[in-house]
């Protein structure tokens, strides 16, 4: 992921693409839990969710949108961490680390510029991190079934 741009560049964008792509389903499974106990923490999770994927998309060919998307992804962790924690729709025990994902990514948005941080470094810092949390909320989702 870190050096794909440079040497497969055709199939780096599809692998992102597809990566993205395939939150969709998830973000359907989640609107259809969360909006059973709390509707607008639903259409904001998932509304959220959804630009996270379209700015995403943009920001892993384009850095200039990086700090865009991660300000993006910290309000819809933010937002589906906070109903988790409260509602219990998907386990408590995902619901914290997600709101501490979220402030940690939103924290990274706002201080890259002061900061001088490289905005390709940290957005496949954020990646990585999005591919590990996706998978504890698939395990999370299949322990519930």
């Amino acid at each position: 992921m870190a050096f794909g741009k440079g040497f497969f560049p055709d199939w780096y964008f599809l692998l992102i693409a597809l990566g993205y792509g395939l939150l969709l389903p998830v973000l359907a499974a989640l609107h259809v839990r969360q909006s059973a106990v709390r509707q607008s923490g639903a259409v904001l999770a998932t509304s959220a969710g959804t630009a996270t994927i379209t700015v995403g998309i943009a920001a892993s060919v384009n850095t200039d949108l990086v700090v865009a998307a991660l300000l993006v992804r910290g309000i819809w962790w933010w937002t589906t961490g906070k109903m988790w924690a409260e509602t219990g729709v998907v386990p408590r025990w995902l619901g914290f680390p997600t709101m501490l994902l979220a402030v940690l990514t939103i924290v990274a948005a706002v201080a890259s510029a002061p900061l001088n941080m490289q905005s390709q470094t940290l957005w496949t810092a954020e990646r990585i991190v999005l591919g590990a949390w996706t998978l504890a909320l698939a395990f999370a989702l299949w322990r519930t079934r």
